[in-house]
C-alpha cells in the first residue's frame, strides 16, 4: 500500500513538473513567434514590400541577351516564278545570331530607352537551278559568308495617355502603406485576442477551483450531518438533502474540469504552442483604477485609427482604377525613334569598319471606333467602386465613435461591479462561515446552509468576472484607441522594415 501511495504521488509530481506556467506577456510573445495568425501576417507584409521592391526595380535599367539562332540551320527547295520561267533553288544556310538589350524607362514619361546590339553571321550553301521553255536547265552553286554587326538607340514614347509605370509604382507604394496599416491594427487584434483567451483560461481554472471548493463544503457539511444523524440530532430527510448537493457539486466539478480542458486546447492552438503540452495561465488579479474620460478616447481614436488612412488609401487606389479603365478607349499615340550603325561584310574583320549610319522615326496612332459602351459601363462600375470607398470613409467616423462609447461604458461598468462584487465576496465568506457553526450547534438547517454554500460560490463567480472583464476592456480600448490609459502614452507598434 505504501509503494502504491508512493508511485501515486510520483506520478503527480512529475505531471505537475511538466506543466508549462505562461504569464500573459509570455502568451503574447510566444503568439508573436509562433502563432499562425502572426506568421500569415508577417508573409503579407512580405508581399506588399517585395512588391514595391519590384515597382522600385521597374525604374532602373535591365538587359537581357537574347540568342534567336544557335543555330538557325535549313535545308530545303524553294520554286519561284520569273519572267524567263521557273527559278528552283535549293536552299542551304546556317545562321549564329544574337542580340544585346539595355533599356532605361523613364519614369516621368512612361518612355523607354534601349540601347540594341546585335550580330549576325549567315553562311549560305544554294544551288539554284535554272529552267525555261527556251533555256536548257543549269545549276549554279551559291556559297558565302555575311557578318553583320549593328548598333543602335532607341527611345519609344506612348503618347495621349496615362502614365503606366509611374501609376503602377505609386499603386505598389500605396499598397505597402496599407498593408503596414493593417499590421499595426492585426498586431493589437492578436494582443486582445490572446488576452481575451488567456482571461478566459484563467477564468475556467478559477472556477474549477471554486467548484472544487464547494465540493469539499458540500463533503464537510455533509460528514457533520451523518454525525448529527447518527446521534439522533437530525433527520435523515436532511442528510438526504446534503448528499444530493454533494452529487451536484461533483457534477459542476466534472463539467469545469471539462471546460478548463477544452479551453487549454482553444489556447495552445491561438499562441501556436503543442496541443499535448500542459499549461496554466499564472496571473495576479490586482485593481488599479484607470481614469478614462469619453473626450480623451474619442480624440486619440479619431486621430491614430488606422482604418481612416486605409479608407483614405483606398479611396486613391479606386481613383486611379477609374482613370486606367477610362484609358482603354482613349486614342492612343506611340513614337518610335531609332539611330544606329551597322554593317555587312563577307569579311569578318571589314565587318567592322566604315559602318553606315542607321536611322528611323516612326509614329503610329490607335482610335477607337466601337465597343457597344464595353468601355462605359466598365468605368461606371469602377466609379460606383470610388463611391462606395468614400461613403464608407464617412461611415467609419461615426462607427468609430459608437464603438468607442460603447467600451468606455463596459470599462466604466466592470469597474463599479468590482467594488461591488468584492464587498459581496467578503460578505458571503463571512456569512457561510457563521452559517457553519450554526449548523454545527443545530441552529440551522441544512437546506439554509446549502442557500448560504451557493450565495458565496456565486459571489466568487461574480467577483472574478468583473475583475477580468475589466482586464478585457482596458485591452480593448487599448486597441481601439491606440492610446495605453494605464500608462498615460501612446501605443508603439514596431512594422518590420525591410
Amino acid at each position: 500500500m505504501r509503494r502504491v501511495s508512493f508511485l501515486l504521488l510520483l506520478i503527480a509530481t512529475s505531471a505537475e513538473a511538466q506543466t508549462r506556467v505562461l504569464t500573459l506577456d509570455e502568451s503574447i510573445n510566444i503568439a508573436f513567434s509562433k502563432s499562425y495568425d502572426a506568421a500569415r501576417l508577417e508573409h503579407t507584409l512580405i508581399n506588399s514590400q517585395m512588391n514595391l521592391r519590384a515597382a522600385d526595380a521597374s525604374l532602373k535599367s535591365s538587359g537581357e541577351l537574347v540568342f534567336n539562332s544557335l543555330p538557325n540551320f535549313k535545308d530545303g527547295e524553294r520554286q519561284r516564278e520569273s519572267e524567263t520561267g521557273f527559278t528552283f533553288e535549293r536552299e542551304r544556310f546556317v545562321d549564329f545570331q544574337a542580340q544585346l538589350f539595355v533599356n532605361q524607362p523613364v519614369r516621368f514619361s512612361d518612355g523607354t530607352f534601349s540601347l540594341v546590339a546585335s550580330f549576325d553571321r549567315f553562311q549560305n550553301f544554294s544551288t539554284v537551278q535554272v529552267g525555261g521553255p527556251d533555256i536548257p536547265g543549269q545549276e549554279i552553286s551559291e556559297d558565302f559568308t555575311n557578318y553583320s554587326p549593328q548598333l543602335s538607340l532607341q527611345f519609344r514614347q506612348p503618347l495621349f495617355t496615362i502614365n503606366r509605370l509611374q501609376t503602377n509604382h505609386r499603386k505598389a507604394r500605396l499598397n505597402l502603406e496599407n498593408t503596414e496599416q493593417v499590421y499595426s491594427r492585426s498586431q493589437l487584434d492578436i494582443v486582445y485576442n490572446v488576452t481575451a483567451n488567456f482571461f478566459g483560461l484563467f477564468r475556467a481554472q478559477k472556477q474549477y477551483e471554486i467548484d472544487a471548493e464547494n465540493v469539499k463544503q458540500a463533503e464537510e457539511a455533509y460528514r457533520l450531518a451523518n454525525l448529527k444523524q447518527q446521534a439522533g440530532l437530525l433527520p435523515e430527510v436532511e442528510v438526504l438533502r446534503l448528499q444530493v448537493d454533494l452529487a451536484n457539486a461533483r457534477n459542476s466539478a466534472a463539467a469545469s474540469q471539462a471546460a478548463l480542458a477544452e479551453r487549454e486546447d482553444q489556447f495552445k492552438l491561438l499562441i501556436g504552442i503543442p496541443v499535448d503540452d500542459s499549461i496554466q495561465a499564472m496571473t495576479e488579479l490586482t485593481y488599479q483604477p484607470v481614469t478614462v474620460s469619453l473626450e480623451k478616447a474619442l480624440s486619440e481614436a479619431l486621430n491614430r485609427r488606422t482604418e481612416l488612412r486605409s479608407d483614405d488609401i483606398d479611396i486613391e487606389l479606386s481613383h486611379l482604377n477609374v482613370r486606367e479603365t477610362d484609358a482603354q478607349t482613349q486614342i492612343k499615340g506611340d513614337l518610335f525613334l531609332t539611330y544606329g550603325i551597322f554593317k555587312r561584310d563577307e569579311s569578318f574583320s571589314d565587318a567592322f569598319r566604315d559602318f553606315d549610319q542607321d536611322r528611323s522615326v516612326t509614329f503610329s496612332l490607335t482610335v477607337p471606333l466601337w465597343d457597344w459602351h464595353k468601355n462605359s459601363y466598365e468605368v461606371q462600375a469602377a466609379k460606383a467602386t470610388l463611391e462606395n470607398n468614400r461613403l464608407l470613409q464617412k461611415n467609419r467616423v461615426e462607427f468609430i465613435k459608437q464603438e468607442i462609447r460603447t467600451t468606455v461604458r463596459n470599462l466604466h461598468s466592470s469597474q463599479q461591479r468590482i467594488e461591488i462584487t468584492r464587498q459581496s465576496e467578503e460578505l458571503a465568506e463571512k456569512s457561510y462561515r457563521i452559517s457553519l457553526l450554526k449548523f454545527q450547534t443545530g441552529d440551522l438547517s441544512t437546506q439554509d446552509l446549502a442557500l448560504e454554500q451557493n450565495r458565496l460560490t456565486q459571489a466568487r463567480v461574480n467577483s472574478l468576472n468583473a475583475v477580468t472583464d475589466y482586464k478585457l476592456a482596458l485591452s480593448d480600448l487599448r486597441r481601439k484607441t491606440l492610446w495605453d490609459f494605464e500608462k498615460d502614452e501612446p501605443v508603439k507598434v514596431e512594422v518590420p522594415k525591410e
